[in-house]
């Protein structure tokens, strides 16, 4: 798979740190997901150069200011030029075999998206597969000012949502979509972590 985890936010919730190097367990996250990872392509996208300095592995720079995370899926898919997991970086316990179902979904249907969603209506851009074909979608919304990932989304076609119901025989309490926002959510990570030694 072709792999992007971005790290370019601002983590404003976490006290403006960078939260792809807070440790849990005594492991960085972003150590925990280059080692999930590490049979696929990934390339970590940063905000600036100065952010890009911090990581010792492949990366990639956002080349549009100040569009968070859609500025990242467009770098991403510049990129790779092909199908592409997008990963957030706050996610430490992201399965690659949940990653790998959601990928190959989307190659059997041929999707320009494809994104789980939860049945309370949530979303999870920042675990999904995305196409190049959305590129143009994006720079429209990078020329009308918008930020929000599913403006260009939703006006893209061949896009699938899939139910995190349906990958719940591949990561039971689906703790793949577990973010760390808050110092609380932080705290509620490393309980995970250290009550059961590894996460299921």
């Amino acid at each position: 798979m072709n792999v992007a985890i971005l790290v370019g936010g601002k983590g404003r919730r976490m006290g403006y740190v960078e939260k792809a190097l807070l440790e849990i367990c005594g492991v960085r996250i972003i150590d925990r997901l280059l080692k999930e990872f590490r049979d696929d392509n990934v390339v970590i996208v940063c905000r600036d150069e100065k952010q890009r300095k911090l990581f010792e592995v492949e990366t990639v720079v956002d080349s549009v200011k100040d569009f968070g995370a859609l500025a990242g899926i467009h770098a991403a898919l510049k990129y790779f030029g092909e199908r592409t997991l997008v990963l957030a970086c706050d996610m430490p316990f992201a399965k690659r075999k949940v990653a790998e179902k959601l990928f190959s979904e989307a190659e059997d249907i041929n999707a320009n998206v494809l994104m789980p969603y939860w049945k309370d209506g949530r979303f999870e851009p920042l675990f999904s597969i995305y196409s190049p074909e959305i590129i143009p979608e994006i720079e429209k919304s990078f020329s009308l000012g918008e930020k929000k990932i599913l403006k260009p989304v939703f006006r893209s076609s061949e896009v699938y949502l899939y139910s995190v119901e349906c990958l719940r025989k591949l990561d039971e309490k689906l703790i793949s979509f577990f973010n760390v926002n808050t110092p609380q959510e932080l705290r509620r990570a490393e309980e995970l972590c250290s009550s059961t030694g590894s996460v299921e």
